[in-house]
This record gives C-alpha cells, structure tokens and sequence, in this order.
C-alpha cells in the first residue's frame, strides 16, 4: 500500500498494526538512539505482533537503535532483548542477560513467575512455586523488601532491613535479595 494513502486518513480507520507502525514512525522520525517502547505488540494478534518485533529488530540493526522494552510477556522480552529486568511492585529485583535471568533466576519473585509459565510439552513437569500472601499497597510501602510478605526464604533479617541494593550475584547478574 503506498504511503500516500494513508496521509488523510484518521487513526481509526487503521488496523492495529498499521497503527502501531505509525507510531514507531512517529518515533523515529527524530532520528532517536534510545526509543522506550511500553507494551508496543500487547494489543496485536499474533501475526501481527511477529511482525512488529521483526520490524523493530531491524530498524534496531539498521539506524543502531536501542530500545527500552518494557513488557509482561516473557517470550516476547526472550525475542526482543538482551538484557532484562524483574520489576516487583516498582523496584528492580533482578538483572542480567535474558537468557541467564530466564534460565537460571536467582530472585525468589522471579522464580515464582518463571515457574508460573506454562510449558508447551505435555509431558514436561513443572513445580509452580506457590507465592503467599497478597499483593502489597504499592503506596508508601515499609522500608523493607516489597516481596517480604510472600517471599518463601524470607526471615527476620528481611523484614528489619531496608529494601536490599542490587547487588552482583555474578556472571553479569544483579538482584536485590539477602537471601539469593
């Protein structure tokens, strides 16, 4: 489709993915280094989606863009990145590379979530690691870890001390635990 057919046309009168591309466009056009891009195939069908990353990839290798991705979606942030970060109630618990973090998290909040994913072989076993309690009020939180209350391996050293540092665990990973 040539662009000039989209030059009058209005948002709605655009699939989900021709907006997305013109939002990626809109980005672009300043020529940026650094493009935060906050759920941008989160709404897409699948084919569409793949397309996007794809796109993106490759104005990434081409115009040597860098992106903040931010996402829920694991597979997509394994496609897309190569570096991640955890968040757990706004604050960073984990960092590496993807495939690191992924394979062998160190954070008891991201194995939780990774042992949550569901594994597409049938015969493949998985123990899901069950996260009590609630989700605490992310307003005006204690000064201790955010996932003390329904962290698994927390003690009292947790619950009397200020949210732990991100500190190096080694090979290039950061996590904020006392514990891991």
């Amino acid at each position: 489709t040539p662009p000039s057919s989209f030059l009058f046309r209005f948002p709605h009168e655009l699939s989900g993915g021709q907006r997305q591309r013109v939002a990626i466009a809109r980005a672009l056009v300043m020529n940026p280094s650094f493009v935060v891009a906050d759920e941008p195939t989160s709404m897409l069908d699948i084919s569409i989606r793949t397309g996007i990353m794809q796109l993106m990839g490759e104005l990434a290798d081409r115009l040597g863009i860098s992106y903040l991705y931010i996402t829920h979606d694991l597979a997509v942030a394994r496609y897309m990145c190569s570096r991640i970060a955890v968040m757990y109630l706004g604050k960073i618990v984990e960092m590496g590379e993807t495939e690191e973090v992924l394979q062998n998290p160190v954070h008891p909040y991201t194995k939780a979530l990774l042992s949550a994913v569901p594994v597409p072989d049938p015969e493949a076993t998985r123990d899901p690691i069950d996260i009590k309690g609630s989700v605490s009020v992310p307003v005006d939180p204690l000064p201790r870890c955010r996932f003390y209350d329904r962290c698994p391996i927390a003690d009292n050293f947790c619950q009397d001390n200020d949210h732990p540092p991100l500190e190096d665990k080694g090979r290039g990973r950061l996590a904020a635990c006392y514990k891991a």
